[in-house]
């Protein structure tokens, strides 16, 4: 075997070695599947109990409230140790009706309560009462008091009642996907770790913003 053979079969040898490495280290794509735990929601009926309010009507009492005024005064007889004590009752307002006024009075016998009895007075008209006390006046307090109305009125009154409503569950399920792993072969007999492509990123749609609004 002469020199010359042998290099053609050295030469043959290398550029074989040196194409089989460069097949080896071309990278190819396989498509893997895997599992992967995906979350989700799914709309659940339940019942609730939810409070509302109804108008409800009712009757209340309300005072007949009409301007009116009181003066006083006193006709003192101290030789008798007693006075007179007499108030003037006048209607102010433009409308009629009916009043009564109740009096706390002091005087060095001791205090006295006592309710005037009711008169109708019409706009304007007055009425005088008197009565009559032993001792030294001291002081006195009055307040004027007027019938009462029944008059509707209406409240919020609260209740519950039992409605069906969805809400979102959030729940996981096992999906199969895929993805491309690209390694040569090489790689893949020395066991190299998996060379994932990315997963393609989604393209948002562009919004048109009106920045005059409708006419």
């Amino acid at each position: 075997m002469n020199l010359k053979r042998i290099l053609d079969r050295w030469v043959i040898l290398s550029i074989t070695i040196i194409i089989l490495l460069i097949i080896l280290n071309i990278p190819f794509v396989t498509v893997e599947s895997f599992k992967e735990k995906e979350f989700y929601t799914e709309q659940e009926p339940y019942t609730t109990t939810v409070t509302y309010f109804e108008k409800e009507s009712y009757i209340e009492n309300v005072p007949i409230i009409l301007n009116s005024t009181v003066d006083w005064h006193i006709s003192d007889r101290r030789y008798k140790d007693e006075f007179d004590f007499i108030a003037t009752l006048k209607n102010i307002d433009n409308a009629r009706g009916e009043f009564w006024v109740r009096f706390h009075l002091e005087s060095t016998n001791g205090s006295n309560d006592f309710t005037t009895e009711s008169v109708f007075l019409m706009p304007g008209e007055s009425h005088q009462f008197k009565e009559s006390f032993t001792g030294i006046f001291s002081y006195v307090t009055y307040r004027v008091i007027q019938p009462t109305k029944e008059e509707e009125r209406f409240r919020d009154v609260p209740k519950e009642k039992t409605i069906t409503a969805n809400r979102n569950i959030e729940k996981t399920r096992e999906v199969v996907k895929t993805k491309k792993n690209k390694l040569s072969l090489l790689q893949r007999i020395l066991n190299y770790p998996p060379n994932y492509e990315p997963e393609p990123v989604p393209v948002s749609v562009p919004v048109e913003i009106d920045y005059y609004g409708d006419e």
